[in-house]
């Protein structure tokens, strides 16, 4: 309950953030600092009654060529401090997500799970402006070990020829046996390095016929994949600003020094910090 009324009251605060990083709030904020140059200005023409006056129009054509809407490659840049993120980001990722204008974290109101959304201005790779990936976790707000029951991603429309997960290839072929000297093209689908693939989570199959070690791996893919989930929902998107600035990366590291020696000779000690919630990694529920 004390989270989700945490989640609540934040709420305008990420609006108002999300308002200045894409540029509403350029012209509000210089109004403000054009005041504040206008009262310096002043107080250089009382000491020098000398001073040469200064073209404005000049200055205004050069203040609109050199012109900054909102705060460019914000997310990205916060993405690229924690490690988690970063390591998933391809370099071809990074023109696409220098379009990301807004991360926001949506949590159900009956603390069944969250969904996680990614808003994008018109961008060259893909027609969607939101991408979107869901957890279906039933006991996401108890104290309990979180169990997740389901993960949901979404389609990104590709444009034709730009997508980042994925490339077709063709090969010509020469036949043999009864089909030689013929040649026929093979088209093949290669998977890419990026980030994107985030929205296509691992599929939750029947635990029915599957082996240990298959289901060893397919639990360490859901919890990696979850682990990178909460580093959104409690780290990037209600500390976005600290993690641009690279502050929450510098934090971070502080505190993991500082459980490192202050538990040394622990041998259950965790050396890693856990996430702002204090969640833990979830186990799979096992379908059968």
């Amino acid at each position: 309950a004390l989270e989700a009324k945490y989640h609540h009251l934040c709420k305008p605060l990420y609006s108002e953030r999300a308002a200045i990083i894409k540029g509403e709030k350029d012209e509000e904020i210089g109004k403000s600092k054009e005041g504040d140059v206008a009262d310096d200005q002043a107080e250089t023409v009382d000491k020098d009654e000398d001073h040469e006056e200064v073209d404005e129009s000049q200055v205004n054509d050069n203040n609109d060529e050199n012109k900054v809407i909102g705060i460019p490659q914000f997310w990205i840049c916060a993405m690229t401090h924690m490690e988690p993120l970063a390591e998933l980001i391809a370099e071809d990722d990074v023109d696409a997500l220098e379009h990301l204008q807004n991360i926001a974290c949506i949590d159900d109101a009956d603390g069944t799970g969250f969904t996680l959304e990614f808003h994008f201005s018109p961008n060259d790779y893909f027609e969607n402006t939101v991408l979107t990936k869901r957890y279906e976790i039933p006991n996401l707000l108890l104290d309990d070990e979180p169990i997740l029951k389901n993960v949901e991603g979404c389609k990104i429309e590709w444009k034709p020829g730009m997508s980042l997960t994925y490339q077709e290839t063709t090969k010509k072929q020469r036949g043999t046996g009864k089909n030689s000297g013929k040649v026929r093209t093979i088209k093949k689908k290669e998977r890419l390095e990026s980030f994107f693939h985030f929205f296509e989570p691992p599929k939750m199959p029947s635990m029915q016929d599957m082996d240990e070690d298959a289901a060893d791996r397919l639990e360490a893919a859901f919890e990696e994949d979850y682990d990178v989930a909460q580093a959104f929902r409690s780290h990037i998107v209600p500390k976005a600003v600290t993690w641009f600035t690279g502050q929450g990366l510098e934090e971070e590291m502080e505190q993991m020094f500082s459980e490192m020696t202050g538990e040394i000779g622990d041998g259950d000690a965790n050396p890693f910090p856990p996430s702002a919630s204090g969640e833990q990694p979830p186990e799979c529920d096992q379908q059968n």
